[in-house]
C-alpha cells in the first residue's frame, strides 16, 4: 500500500531530486537536512536484505510478467487499484476533504460496475481521477510529526508515522470486513501482481536509483522523504506529473 506500491514513493521521488543529489555516501545517526535517521545502522542492514530480494526475486519476476500482454497488465493493475479506494474513502474522510472523499466513492462505484470489477477505468475518462492517499497522510492531517526515517524488510522506505499508517490501513479497510477467506486470496494475489507489474513498468528508474547511485540507501531515503513530504503538503508529486496512476 502505501500508495500501492513502495516504488511510486521512492522512485518518483528520486526522480525529481535527481539521483546524483541524492547519492549520500555521509553516516548520519541524528538529524541532517531535515532527516532523522537514528537507526541508520540497522535501516541500511534492512536495506541490503530488501536490494537482495529485489536483485534475486522482483527484478526477474518483473521480467518474465512482460511476457504477459500489456493490456491485460493494465487491466489487472486497474483492478489492484480499484480495491484500493474504500481505504481511500475512509482516510480522506478522516482528513477532513469531503470533495476527495467524494471523488473517489464516485471512482470506485463507476469502475466497480462499467469498469467490471475495477478492470478498466471509465471514472478517469469523465474527470474522475485517482487520489490515493493512507492513514500516515491522515496522522499528518491531524498534526503528529512523521518520527525517525525507518526501512521495513520488504516494504522498503518509511517512517515511525508512516509505519503506524501501515498498519492502521489494514484495521480500518472496509474491504477486510466484506470480502470472503478466497477472495482475500484474490485481492493478495492481484496486490502482488500489481507491484510486479510496477517493476517492470518503472525498471529503469528502480535500477538507477537502487543499482546505479552512489549510495542506494541515502538516495532512496532522501527520495521518499521528500516525495512524501510533498504529499503530506498538497504538493505535486512525481507520480502525479503526466498522471502516470490514473492507475
Amino acid at each position: 500500500m502505501l500508495k500501492r506500491s513502495w516504488f511510486r514513493a521512492v522512485v518518483f521521488g528520486a526522480a525529481l531530486s535527481g539521483l546524483g543529489a541524492c547519492a549520500d555516501t555521509t553516516q548520519t545517526t541524528g538529524m541532517r537536512d531535515g532527516i532523522v535517521d537514528p537507526f541508520e545502522a540497522t535501516n541500511r542492514r534492512i536495506h541490503a536484505f530488501n536490494k537482495a530480494v529485489d536483485s534475486a526475486v522482483l527484478a526477474p519476476a518483473a521480467q518474465i510478467y512482460g511476457i504477459v500482454p500489456e493490456q491485460l497488465r493494465a487491466a489487472l493493475d486497474n483492478s489492484a487499484g480499484n480495491l484500493t479506494e474504500p481505504r481511500n474513502f475512509v482516510n480522506h474522510v478522516l482528513q477532513g476533504d469531503p470533495e476527495s472523499a467524494g471523488v473517489v466513492l464516485l471512482r470506485f462505484l463507476m469502475n466497480s460496475t462499467v469498469g467490471i470489477a475495477g478492470l478498466g477505468d471509465p471514472a478517469a475518462d469523465v474527470g474522475l481521477f485517482e487520489r490515493s492517499t493512507d492513514f500516515g497522510e491522515t496522522l499528518a492531517a491531524w498534526g503528529l510529526p512523521e518520527g525517525a526515517y525507518i526501512e521495513l524488510p520488504l516494504l522498503g522506505a518509511s517512517t515511525v508515522r508512516n509505519t503506524v499508517g501501515i498498519v492502521v490501513d489494514f484495521a480500518i479497510d472496509p474491504l477486510n470486513y466484506v470480502i470472503t477467506e478466497e477472495q482475500a486470496y484474490y485481492l493478495f494475489a492481484l496486490r502482488g501482481l500489481s507491484i510486479v507489474g510496477d517493476r517492470l513498468e518503472y525498471s529503469d528508474l528502480v535500477n538507477s536509483l537502487l543499482y546505479e547511485s552512489a549510495d542506494s540507501y541515502a538516495a532512496q531515503r532522501l527520495a521518499y522523504l521528500q516525495n512524501k513530504r510533498r504529499a503530506v503538503a498538497g504538493e505535486t508529486v512525481v507520480e502525479d506529473l503526466d498522471d502516470p496512476f490514473a492507475q
